[in-house]
């Protein structure tokens, strides 16, 4: 994504991506007296907006500075006086993208490893001993990318009466990495993980435990939600044994249940036996020591390696600079690891991974779980096998093509992250699981380009509806329009209220006024209700679907697939499946149709 144009298209995909407010609004406020706030490190003062009380950067944990870098979350010494929480925090510490944060200059190192930091929105005029359902966000963005300031919740918390929190915690090569110098200079369990962005979720959760009430929160009554990498960090807190209590109910946005194990985070990748990515904490290593001309390539930088003992690889680590080890990370990066995934450490996640069928843990967890019709469309728009670009604008080669190969991608994203988890739930015995699909698609035209088939229900574009800010930073006009908007927004209000009633009693059902559509949970029984699609009236409106699949099923429809001309692009659309993981038929494999698919 670093590599992206910034033109008015990328610009707006960005705008859809977050929601998307930008932290220049907050910066000049005065404080509200009525904000004041005393929590168990300290006070605060936030401000407020409209119909919302806001309090913006409020630590939550040390800054993992120095001897804290790749360690656990440290509780926050207690300050004195007033802390003015009005304005968001830096990112965290990331390569800079339009996508990541529309303020940072696409390529540099952006934002500061001092990044611990989370952000409250309310309504106001809260009863005195009123207590609100808490909404527990996490951004998205490969777990590379991203940042809290980005989500404007100010719609959702007021409308719908709920406290929503959002969060920064440490991504990519600070969030999640394991060399064995870290484990072997680590006493404590938590440190020896690698998964410290898991740990500062698991750390924010606790500050909402302890302070959440100041707030008029029920720290009864918490749902974690988050889109991408934040619906994939939010099933990882599912299955994390340290999170019982925390919260309460769970709302994955397009998320991913794919793990990596120890192996694949430390080995050479080119090692016999496990052997792990291009860009373990190994290669890291050596990619490091090559930078800073300690070795001339890789063969004597694992010699050199090899030779260091644990303390003086891990010394080494700890001096290298943010911007030496981001540059370093991007500058040999596989694209096929762009993702940082949570790590399968035998502690902080099982050494199973996200094991839908053997978690006691999931069966009383109420969930909803779901995708977007068409996840892959907001990628392939940047694929130039798929698109051009011309005079700062986007345009489609092969509009087939391009439909099709979304399509099974996205069906593939839905297979793994709702049909296949709703599934082996619902056999577990979680009877309170609820998917949908969100297949609003009627973006305007702008300058010859028709987004409404270069993006249509791509990923992220439900973030605005369920936020409910429909004005995207002033860029608007290029999502919505006169003729779109009205619809757009009673969507947005139908979303909110399925969400905030969801947090309220762990059912959307038939949302917070009880006038919605029902929403029923997932039922495995053939023709059955499985889940539900979120749409406006004139493309059919809210319904339920009976319709579920699976690897083999869409591996079927593949084969038979009469839209696809010939034997060759079928095969590639096989190669293209194997590479996101799907689970192939290995007579299809030896059938002789794809020689060359492995």
């Amino acid at each position: 994504m670093t590599r992206i144009t910034k033109s008015i298209s990328h610009v707006l995909i960005c705008i859809i991506l977050f929601g998307c407010a930008t932290n220049q609004d907050n910066f000049r406020v005065n404080t509200d007296q009525d904000t004041f706030r005393k929590l168990t490190d300290g006070s605060v003062i936030g401000y407020s907006q409209n119909e919302t009380s806001l309090w913006l950067g409020i630590p939550y944990a040390k800054p993992p500075l120095n001897d804290l870098r790749w360690r656990s979350p440290k509780a926050l010494d207690p300050w004195d006086g007033i802390y003015k929480a009005t304005e968001f925090s830096e990112a965290c510490t990331q390569i800079g993208s339009t996508f990541g944060d529309p303020l940072s200059v696409v390529g540099s190192v952006h934002g500061s490893e001092d990044c611990l930091y989370l952000n409250i929105f309310a309504p106001k005029n809260i009863a005195i001993n009123e207590k609100l359902p808490v909404m527990f966000w996490i951004h998205g963005g490969s777990n590379t990318i991203g940042t809290s300031s980005l989500y404007d919740p100010s719609v959702l918390a007021s409308s719908q009466r709920v406290i929503v929190v959002t969060i920064n915690y440490r991504l990519g090569m600070f969030g999640w990495f394991i060399h064995p110098s870290i484990k072997a200079m680590s006493l404590d369990p938590e440190d020896k993980s690698g998964n410290y962005g898991t740990l500062d979720q698991i750390a924010a959760l606790k500050w909402v435990q302890s302070n959440i009430d100041q707030f008029n929160g029920d720290k009864n009554n918490i749902t974690i939600f988050g889109e991408s990498a934040g619906g994939h960090n939010a099933y990882a807190l599912m299955f994390s044994p340290m999170t019982t209590g925390l919260f309460h109910k769970v709302i994955s946005q397009s998320g991913s249940t794919k793990t990596s194990t120890l192996d694949e985070m430390i080995n050479y990748f080119d090692a016999i036996e496990s052997p792990g990515n291009k860009s373990s904490s190994k290669e890291v290593m050596n990619q490091l020591l090559v930078a800073d001309k300690q070795a001339l390539n890789r063969d004597e930088a694992i010699l050199l390696q090899e030779g260091m003992v644990d303390s003086e690889i891990y010394d080494y680590l700890k001096s290298r600079t943010k911007e030496q080890i981001i540059q370093t990370y991007y500058n040999n990066l596989d694209e096929k690891d762009y993702m940082h995934h949570v790590i399968n450490d035998g502690f902080v996640l099982p050494k199973q991974g996200m094991d839908f069928m053997n978690t006691e843990k999931l069966k009383d967890i109420p969930i909803i779980l779901g995708t977007n019709r068409d996840e892959m469309k907001l990628f392939l728009a940047f694929d130039p096998e798929f698109t051009s670009q011309k005079f700062s604008m986007t345009f489609i080669k092969n509009q087939d093509f391009y439909d099709i190969s979304s399509e099974y991608g996205s069906k593939g994203w839905k297979v793994a992250a709702v049909d296949k988890p709703a599934s082996e739930l619902v056999k577990s015995g979680n009877q309170r699981v609820f998917g949908y699909r969100f297949d609003w698609d009627e973006e305007p035209k702008l300058l010859m380009m028709d987004f409404a088939k270069i993006l249509g229900a791509a990923h992220a574009i439900e973030i605005p509806f369920v936020m409910g800010g429909m004005k995207l930073g002033g860029l608007e006009e290029y999502m919505f329009d006169k003729n779109n908007i009205a619809a757009a927004t009673r969507l947005s209000e139908t979303m909110m209220s399925y969400w905030s009633e969801f947090a309220y009693n762990g059912d959307p059902n038939r949302g917070r006024d009880k006038d919605q559509a029902p929403w029923r949970a997932w039922n495995n029984e053939v023709n059955e209700n499985k889940y539900v699609i979120i749409d406006t009236p004139p493309d059919g409106g809210i319904r339920m679907s009976k319709k579920a699949s699976s690897y083999s099923s869409l591996m079927e429809e593949l084969l038979l697939d009469s839209r696809i001309p010939n034997d060759d692009m079928r095969c590639e659309f096989l190669q293209k499946a194997l590479d996101a993981n799907w689970f192939v038929d290995e007579k299809i494999l030896k059938s002789g149709l794809c020689k060359n698919v492995h």
